[in-house]
């Protein structure tokens, strides 16, 4: 098959890989039909950590990409819940499939617990095809009435984004900051006003990111401007009840307790690197409360299906630009840099 292969930092190529295998009797085979690159994908790209692990032109090739949405074209005998020809989505990890936390729906909880395309350990489906171990608890068939946009958005950013904005602790009247706007913090905004924020301040560097986050209602600012002073004169000096980090980028992990009140809750879902550290101080004296985590996508799908197939989460123009697979280098390339308005890639496969 061809598919998406990391072969070191900034160096993403579309290149003939093996054909998956089912890995076990749990696992199904997938068509991928569209799939994303999602912007912890760049800490891989860049050469950067993940956890405890480093990317460098060493780190063995395997297939990159979490995001992505298909046709299962095989199942292992174990495979209760899927069929030959059903349309569905993956979340964009999953467990062994054997342990308690896999048999009750947590695979984040297990052991085993790994993401696709991140390691050779499990390839990832910015391919032609890709193997799901887990397969019942790991896909989720898409009805006819959700688009396929909306489809890639529940294998990881909307998921993400529900996960860290309700760990933030929206208030019905409640202000919030939301500080970077991706596609996780662009549809933060949106949630934050779903769960009944009066105020959502959002902060990012990219003027039509910000732009984008104002036709959402938000207060957007620009960190270049003293973003956190502007915070403190619309509140009154109080700061933010709410602050949802959604970049992982060094400055704006750093911006986050500045904005917080006191007994505020600040929640983060960029992925750190080694150095990011936070100020105990403020945390004591201010009383903040602080989370953190990885999303357990499946636990998030029975809140967020309805409200998608209700036409209460809409998450407009989050697919700013198409590639075709054969593109993906040119793709990395540009959701990098961030030019010509990009906010999320699709990736046609077929």
């Amino acid at each position: 098959m061809k598919a998406l292969v990391f072969n070191g930092p900034r160096d993403i190529r579309y290149e003939s890989f093996a054909d998956p295998e089912l890995r076990t009797a749990n696992s199904a085979i997938l068509k991928v039909s569209k799939c994303s690159i999602c912007g912890s994908d760049l800490h891989m790209y860049h050469g950067d950590n993940i956890g405890n692990a480093a990317y460098t032109s060493e780190t063995p090739h395997f297939c990159v990409g979490h995001e992505f949405i298909g046709e299962v074209v095989e199942t292992g005998k174990d495979v209760h819940n899927f069929k030959v020809g059903q349309k569905v989505l993956s979340a964009g990890g999953t467990g062994c499939g054997d342990c308690p936390q896999c048999l009750v729906g947590k695979p984040l909880q297990c052991r085993k617990s790994t993401a696709f395309g991140l390691s050779p350990e499990l390839n990832g489906g910015q391919a032609e095809y890709v193997c799901i171990p887990n397969a019942d608890t790991t896909l989720l068939a898409t009805e006819d009435s959700m688009s396929d946009e909306h489809a890639l958005l529940l294998t990881d950013a909307m998921t993400t984004a529900y996960f860290g904005i309700t760990r933030s602790d929206v208030q019905p009247g409640g202000t919030v900051a939301v500080v970077g706007l991706g596609p996780i913090g662009l549809i933060g905004v949106e949630l934050a006003f779903i769960l009944g924020a009066s105020r959502v301040f959002a902060i990012d560097p990219v003027a039509s990111r910000r732009d984008m986050a104002a036709k959402l209602g938000a207060i957007a600012l620009d960190p270049a401007d003293d973003a956190v002073a502007k915070v403190m004169e619309h509140t009154k000096g109080a700061g933010v009840q709410s602050v949802f980090e959604a970049s992982g980028a060094s400055m704006a992990i750093a911006a986050c307790l500045p904005l917080a009140a006191r007994n505020g809750t600040v929640s983060f879902i960029g992925i750190p690197q080694p150095h990011d550290t936070l100020s105990m101080p403020l945390i004591m004296f201010k009383n903040i409360t602080i989370r953190g985590g990885i999303c357990q996508v499946q636990e998030t799908w029975p809140h967020l299906v309805p409200l998608v197939q209700q036409g209460r989460i809409k998450a407009p123009d989050m697919f700013s630009h198409t590639f075709k697979l054969s593109e993906g280098a040119e793709a990395y390339r540009l959701f990098d840099s961030r030019d010509d308005g990009v906010i999320k890639i699709t990736i046609e496969v077929d």
